[in-house]
């Protein structure tokens, strides 16, 4: 009688959750996700679940929900050892890994399993589970880890999630919502074709083009960035120099500010367009889409020699956009020697202060495989720490504090005690409060905190100083944000 009683109660329990887990409210979803991993019937719970993330219409909740079906697949050992063996699949493999993922889900009751896998479901999968285990969490190794280890926590949640997040965002627009973007995609770049190229009102167009149509995110924006990214290069196809211009600042747009999609077409496209006859502007906008490129996801042969090539460009657009990009195509490469000894050079001998400025900040910023170039970017920025040039002594200090420097914290609060403060010093505050948040030490986070304080109380955001171009309201929103991440930097 008291196991009918037991099984009767499974059943209401499991009925009640079934239903608020479709309820219309995301809270409850996810408040019913979460109970569910723990029902008695795992096989139950991880149908639910499973069926629960498939139809799941919004983003931000998915991510609740995925959490749940994780735990549910950790109590499953079967289940669990299945996963880890799909995501133990070589690199080199991400469409055998989606199709095993995407077989396992479907065994689960979840959406049907993938036979063909396009190219860029595969890239989005190896990109993002790449970046996984560049963080250290090491997701090709969960069999041989310790089952209730953090890491091995993190490691099969973080890798679940990302795998089926990107299956979910690889859907199609349906034809007709498909032909009304690419409309709204071809007006836009019209309406940019009419405006000066390199301006700040085309500029205005390429940026509102790529970002999200709204701030909630949709399982739709990845296909509709995919569609902005076909139209650029549409463009770039094009026999008119100035349609080719345009797609290119388009494209350079949409991988800043979106996801980065089609990337084989992309690459193609640069290597035909960004050649050293184009047309200066031209060829700096293919320059900087390399960079893009590489940033996002290493390429296996960036143009490196074109960039160290572009650095004695005639135009100094090329140059500046060389400078700028080298610090990405260049690390880890047999010419990194080469790129840090020109990049040096570029920052003490060229003649026009935005391509020194452009070098100063790669030297910063450049991660070099072999200590002995790190080194020698670090001379030559300790050459240029006082500069006249705001810029170029901002990157001299940032340089510093990446390299965890003797006297780079001074350096950086001797510049915010100045009569005239750049709001590049202050940039440079927030990127270090950022990338120090576990290691800032109480005392260091009071000065910054007092420095930034005393900033906001003088007034200072409506006194740009004579190399500041940023507006007041910028330089206030500016002081604010570092004061909010040194405050969650509190320990």
């Amino acid at each position: 009688m008291f196991s009918r009683r037991r099984a009767r109660k499974a059943q209401e329990q499991q009925r009640d959750l079934s239903a608020r887990i479709r309820s219309a409210e995301a809270a409850d979803r996810a408040g019913a996700a979460a109970e569910i991993a723990k029902v008695r019937d795992q096989a139950w719970a991880l149908r639910e679940l499973a069926q629960a993330l498939e139809r799941e219409p919004l983003p931000d909740t998915f991510s609740d929900i995925a959490g749940a079906f994780c735990d549910a697949l950790f109590r499953d050992r079967v289940a669990r050892e299945r996963v880890e063996q799909i995501l133990a699949l070589p690199d080199d493999q991400p469409a055998e890994l989606v199709r095993a993922w995407t077989a396992f889900m479907a065994e689960c009751g979840a959406g049907a399993a993938m036979e063909t896998v396009d190219d860029e479901l595969g890239q989005d999968v190896r990109s993002r589970l790449r970046r996984l285990a560049g963080q250290g969490w090491r997701h090709r190794e969960l069999s041989r880890m310790h089952k209730d280890s953090f890491a091995y926590y993190i490691a099969f949640g973080t890798a679940v999630v990302l795998v089926h997040d990107a299956v979910r965002r690889s859907a199609p627009l349906p034809g007709d919502e498909a032909e009304h973007a690419r409309k709204e995609i071809r007006t836009a770049l019209e309406r940019a074709l009419a405006l000066p190229a390199d301006s700040d009102e085309r500029l205005g167009v390429l940026v509102a083009l790529s970002m999200r149509p709204d701030e909630e995110e949709t399982w739709t924006d990845r296909a509709l960035a995919g569609l902005r990214i076909d139209e650029a290069l549409a463009l770039c196809r094009s026999p008119e120099p100035a349609r080719v211009t345009l797609g290119l600042e388009a494209l350079h747009s949409l991988m800043l500010f979106g996801p980065v999609l089609r990337r084989t077409a992309i690459r193609t496209t640069l290597d035909r367009v960004c050649v050293p006859d184009q047309e200066p502007y031209t060829f700096s906008e293919g320059l900087l889409g390399y960079a893009a490129l590489q940033a996002d996801d290493p390429l296996d042969d960036p143009p490196v020699e074109l960039f160290l090539n572009a650095l004695g460009h005639p135009d100094e657009v090329v140059r500046a956009a060389a400078a700028s990009g080298l610090d990405r195509v260049g690390p880890g490469l047999p010419e990194e020697q080469r790129v840090v000894a020109a990049l040096t050079d570029s920052l003490d001998s060229d003649p026009d202060a935005e391509v020194v400025r452009c070098a100063a900040t790669a030297l910063a910023g450049i991660s070099c495989a072999d200590e002995a170039n790190t080194r020698a970017a670090s001379r030559a920025l300790a050459r240029h720490a006082d500069s006249a040039d705001a810029r170029v002594r901002a990157a001299s200090v940032e340089g510093a504090l990446l390299r965890d420097e003797p006297g780079a914290f001074a350096r950086l609060t001797t510049e915010l005690q100045r009569a005239d403060v750049q709001a590049v010093f202050v940039s440079v505050t927030d990127a270090f409060v950022i990338d120090s948040r576990n290691d800032l030490t109480d005392v260091q986070r009071a000065e910054l905190t007092r420095h930034l304080e005393r900033l906001r109380q003088d007034g200072w955001a409506e006194h740009p100083g004579d190399d500041d171009e940023t507006d007041a309201e910028t330089r206030a929103g500016l002081v604010e944000q570092v004061l909010v991440a040194l405050r969650g930097s509190a320990r």
